[in-house]
């Protein structure tokens, strides 16, 4: 496994602080300085995949203005730099106790191992925030493994965060496309699965339901279903559909944003009597530095489950974090190996 920080994303502070912590826990374990994160923001590529806007005026897309001087450009990476550890700041007074960071002389450490379940979810979920940084060795072609791995890690996780946003006689299971509770309990065949998930839901089929318009592989765009059952003998229960967006940006939630919606997006599929409660979960630590989010809008139709709120949820919940501790240590394991000492095995 190996590091590669691609492009800094310096101009979202909450998107650079996240290369500056990848910077010290997966890469050289701290201290990591304003100096360090400097000279990764000089070292910032710009991706291949990137179009330039022919009507701002960074052309060249450096983030910086073209006609900055040299001297001008130092200040405004500065700023940039600054701004990003005012977001580390926030995050170390916001997360608590269970930030895996600690702040000492102006730099960011990784605290002492062995770390506790909640720190070693925040790093799951960086890590998930952050997937293109994780590059397999020379020689090994495994990337879209270890993309699938954080993703299913971090399913994993908001499954347990979804588990304490019901009551208790709730249930809530993983119906994402590599999910083995998915396969246990309504079977490997999609076309078979979601009227069985239907009945889990308390909905009926629609009229217009026809299996023939899916494949037989897949989850039909649902990740996690919670179902608080109200009612052996009628239907219209407390139902919340989780949708895990493992994405860094937020311009690419949409698809996922709006799967959540699943009274719209399955209204061919299923006969609801009330529209579920939709859910995005997302990695990111979508805010700026006084903790409100990033764009709003984002978090318009689906309550926004972000990094915070995702380990908040964990933290009222101290029973359900024991049942993931021992899946964060396996797959913080199965991604790191033995390749970054700093991280406990």
């Amino acid at each position: 496994m190996k590091i590669e920080y691609g492009r800094a994303e310096a101009n979202r502070p909450h998107l650079f602080a996240d290369a500056i912590e990848v910077m010290c826990a997966f890469d050289t374990g701290g201290p990591v300085s304003e100096t360090d994160a400097f000279s990764l923001l000089e070292s910032s590529p710009r991706s291949a995949e990137e179009i330039v806007n022919a009507d701002e005026d960074d052309l060249d897309d450096n983030g910086l203005d073209d006609d900055l001087n040299s001297s001008q450009i130092t200040e405004s990476m500065q700023i940039k730099v600054d701004n990003a550890f005012e977001q580390l700041s926030f995050r170390s007074a916001a997360f608590g106790e269970f930030y895996p960071f600690e702040f000492s002389d102006g730099a960011l450490s990784l605290r002492p191992a062995p770390l506790p379940a909640l720190q070693q979810a925040y790093l799951l979920l960086l890590a998930s925030s952050r997937i293109r940084t994780f590059k397999p060795d020379e020689g090994r072609d495994d990337e879209r493994g270890i993309k699938q791995h954080l993703a299913d890690a971090f399913e994993l996780l908001c499954k347990e965060a979804l588990r304490s946003m019901l009551p208790s006689d709730a249930e809530v299971v993983h119906f994402g496309a590599s999910s083995v509770e998915k396969i246990n309990r309504f079977g490997s065949d999609l076309r078979l699965a979601l009227p069985a998930l239907a009945e889990f839901m308390g909905v009926d089929l629609s009229s217009r339901w026809d299996p023939e318009e899916f494949a037989a592989q897949g989850d039909g765009g649902i990740d996690l279903v919670g179902v608080q059952k109200l009612d052996e003998l009628q239907y219209g229960w407390n139902v919340i559909i989780g949708q895990c967006a493992a994405i860094e940006h937020e311009n690419d939630w949409q698809k996922k944003r709006q799967e959540a919606k699943i009274g719209e997006v399955h209204g061919s599929t299923f006969d609801f009597y009330l529209s579920p409660q939709p859910v995005l979960f997302v990695p990111s630590c979508f805010r700026k530095s006084e903790g409100t989010w990033i764009k709003s809008r984002f978090a318009n139709g689906v309550i926004l489950m972000d990094r915070l709120r995702i380990l908040r949820r964990l933290a009222d919940s101290p029973d359900k974090v024991s049942v993931s501790a021992d899946m964060l240590v396996d797959k913080l394991g199965e991604l790191i190996a033995t390749d970054f000492e700093p991280i406990p095995a």
